[in-house]
């Protein structure tokens, strides 16, 4: 696993929060990922992997030890090396994925206490360009 980035927030990323990524992926991309951590413990709110090899997108939370049910977006609009903005936007019940603009898809929160979620990171065959989180009242 190679990080590309990382980040706090103490006061917690859900709900409300909007994260937008800005990049690409190198030649021999297979994967990369933009996880939702909670503090203080191993817990993975929200897992976004897009896998290159199946041409499939992988959501999924890590809690008390194990991953879940995995769920899958079979839409697949990211190219290897071609530029993309992914926004995640979370509300108080989903995340919401949009790929250069278009909805993708959304994911039910499987973490009660949203407040818990408070790290973003971004691992794996990624070029980062830019990266924003904002708080967004209404979407």
């Amino acid at each position: 696993m190679t990080l590309r980035f990382e980040a706090s927030c103490p006061d917690g990323l859900c709900p409300g929060w909007s994260v937008i990524l800005k990049g690409e992926t190198p030649p021999e991309a297979s994967k990369f990922e933009i996880n939702f951590l909670c503090d203080r413990d191993d817990r993975v709110a929200f897992h976004f992997n897009p896998r290159f090899t199946e041409s499939d997108i992988i959501c999924n939370s890590y809690m008390a030890n194990r991953w879940g049910q995995e769920e899958r977006c079979n839409h697949f609009p990211l190219g290897v090396e071609e530029p993309f903005q992914i926004e995640i936007y979370s509300d108080n019940d989903h995340f919401h994925v949009y790929i250069d603009k278009a909805k993708v898809m959304q994911y039910k929160h499987r973490v009660e206490d949203l407040k818990t979620i408070t790290k973003l990171q971004v691992v794996n065959d990624v070029k980062i360009s830019s990266l924003e989180i904002t708080k967004k009242l209404f979407y």
